[in-house]
């Protein structure tokens, strides 16, 4: 390994050997981790699975490791009448509000190992693809973990974890939240991710664990400030006739990647994957999702819609394996994009491999612009140009979100993104 490879973990190490004296047990586990992360190191040039995606800025950055919870700033108006704060990594109770509803669960992790928990479990670091290197960071680093459990029958009112970093002061974060639903219950959880425009790395992992007959409902907002390099990485498993929902909405950040990884691994399982992004000025999001099918019966559906202007660039790959004997399977894959200006781009590859001969696939990808033709008809209707194309690109990402069921998180998405697109069509006029 040459210097400018060993540099950059260096400084990782120096952070993971001052972190250590603040980890009371599993220290064993924390350094097989952070091993894993140093031998697999920064993904370069040759790297598939970020052939589109340079981590070179990212790898030339030293951010500091906070060894305790600072002021964050203003939190944004809660989207659930539950709010769970996380600050740095670490709940922050102060900054919570609205307490539980009946039916959940949640203990931080110091709570969990005093009730038994398996720190194994709690830590766990998901194999394979693109970001199992820096989920071996978080498990490594990570100061708390944000463990929900989900009741046996219950069908909980939605909560909101509202992730975020000290107010302007660049640093790192490793925040881990591990949700457990029981048989036969639904859970609707608000994963929001803010910050203000200091530079920092926001390393998430997010651990799902649906039981038979139990649905989670997963409600993703991105909407980081524009320094932030942001990496999450989702992994749902899923039992009989469970289903894990998606909505994923990523409008913020200055580089960002999503794995977003499922595994249906009893018959019937399910999962539904939808997203939208939108990559302006000089943004750049990278979006991996993988579904596993591993028995039979199973059932998923990939569909995301990606709008790109100015210079942001965007990248999907969404991938669906039917594993061998997963017959009846369905796996449905759609992703569909839209490109306002010259000089933006969205690379996209849908991807289909299955092992089983009584099932039901199909994929599609397109990417393009507005069309001409709606554009006339709309002005010749009295919209200017910015309002024309304003509302097209808004029944582009209609489709994505009208699936979003929790009304208070739709309404945000939308504000957002009509906020984002007023601006950037406006500068386009």
């Amino acid at each position: 390994m040459n210097a400018a490879v060993t540099e950059p973990i260096a400084h990782y190490r120096a952070a993971f050997d001052a972190a250590q004296a603040g980890h009371t047990e599993g220290a064993a586990q924390r350094a097989a981790a952070f091993e894993r992360f140093a031998v697999l190191g920064f993904p370069g040039a040759r790297d598939e699975a970020w052939k589109y995606t340079s981590l070179r800025r990212l790898e030339a950055r030293r951010f500091p490791a906070r060894d305790a919870a600072g002021t964050p700033a203003a939190l944004p108006a809660p989207l659930a009448g539950h709010r769970v704060s996380i600050v740095d990594g670490r709940l922050r109770a102060d900054l919570s509000t609205g307490g539980l509803p009946a039916g959940l669960q949640l203990r931080s992790l110091a709570e969990a190992r005093t009730a038994g928990e398996s720190l194994a479990a709690l830590l766990r670091v998901g194999q394979g693809g693109g970001t199992e290197r820096f989920a071996a960071l978080n498990a490594a680093l990570c100061p708390d973990v944000a463990l929900l459990d989900v009741a046996a029958g219950a069908s909980t009112e939605p909560v909101e974890f509202v992730v975020t970093s000290t107010a302007a002061e660049p640093g790192m974060s490793h925040p881990r939240l591990v949700i457990r639903a029981a048989r036969g219950s639904t859970a609707r959880v608000v994963l929001r991710h803010v910050g203000d425009d200091a530079e920092r790395l926001v390393n998430s992992v997010v651990d799902v664990e649906v039981g038979p007959d139990a649905t989670v409902h997963l409600y993703r907002l991105l909407d980081n400030g524009a320094r932030t390099f942001h990496i999450e990485r989702i992994e749902a498993t899923v039992a009989q006739r469970g289903a894990v929902i998606v909505h994923d909405a990523q409008l913020g950040s200055g580089l960002a990647r999503l794995d977003l990884n499922a595994r249906l691994a009893a018959p019937e399982a399910a999962a539904e994957l939808t997203g939208l992004f939108l990559v302006d000025g000089s943004r750049h999001l990278d979006t991996h999702v993988h579904v596993d099918h591993l028995a039979v019966g199973t059932r998923s559906l990939q569909d995301y819609r990606g709008v790109a202007a100015g210079r942001g660039r965007a990248v999907f790959n969404g991938k669906a394996v039917v594993h061998e004997g997963a017959q009846k399977s369905q796996a449905r894959q759609s992703s569909r994009n839209l490109l306002l200006t010259l000089g933006a781009e969205i690379d996209t590859k849908p991807e289909l491999e299955i092992y089983a001969d009584d099932v039901q696939c199909s994929h599609g990808a397109t990417t393009g612009q507005l069309d001409a033709a709606a554009l006339f008809y709309l002005r010749s209707r009295g919209l200017s140009e910015t309002e024309a194309r304003s509302a097209l690109t808004r029944a582009f990402a209609g489709a994505v979100l009208s699936r979003m069921d929790h009304a208070a998180f739709a309404a945000t998405v939308r504000q957002v993104l009509d906020t984002r697109l007023e601006r950037l069509l406006e500068t386009q006029s």
